[in-house]
């Protein structure tokens, strides 16, 4: 498991929860001590047991969190690249949706050690999307759900965003989101210029 991986779930719950939460969590899942390196290569068992002590600690659904997670990714202002990087995907939220076939290759060019979902779309019928993710890891269905609602706000969207069925096949495993688009110029988008920060 790629270390921003599992250094985005530490930073969530540091950001969200305090240090001491953080603390906690690591000590339930059997982590080292210390902080996450970015560019470092985890045991992918890790995550899932900081995935799990997270859950258990906070109380919450594991698909809940990781929603929250892939949200807070594109809302959270020391994150601005992350929102910006994402505009460059489309002017418009149904182009965003259908560059997600596009994100792992653009994930590994940028970080070619970095192992990110493969997502398919596809449009069965006009602004209904589905998409089918496939992971080596549980739960990237929900975390691109969260990241989709942010976006969809940020792009003045109004659109139905709802996670499906997870299931495992092998090594894979497969998630399902769909989107309904209702309006996509619901509202002014944020603004978003090429030159700087807005």
């Amino acid at each position: 498991m790629h270390g921003l991986i599992c250094k985005t779930l530490e930073e969530f719950v540091i950001a969200q929860h305090g240090s001491r939460v953080w603390a906690g969590i690591r000590r339930n899942a059997d982590a080292p001590h210390g902080r996450f390196e970015a560019l470092r290569t985890y045991d992918a068992d890790l995550m899932i047991r900081l995935i799990d002590a997270t859950g258990a600690r906070l109380n919450r659904p594991v698909t809940a969190i990781l929603e929250d997670i892939g949200h807070w990714i594109c809302t959270h202002p020391p994150l601005e690249h992350v929102r910006r990087l994402i505009r460059f995907s489309g002017r418009t939220f149904v182009d965003l949706l259908y560059s997600l076939d596009e994100l792992h290759d653009r994930g590994r060019m940028a970080l070619p050690g970095m192992d990110l979902p493969h997502f398919e779309i596809a449009e069965p019928k006009a602004n209904a999307f589905h998409v089918t993710s496939r992971w080596s890891f549980p739960g990237a269905g929900a975390v691109l759900a969260g990241s989709l609602r942010a976006m969809a706000d940020d792009y003045g969207t109004l659109a139905l965003i709802d996670t499906g069925r997870a299931r495992r096949i092998g090594d894979v495993w497969i998630d399902e989101v769909t989107v309904q688009v209702i309006e996509q110029a619901y509202q002014a988008p944020r603004e978003f210029t090429l030159g700087g920060v807005t």
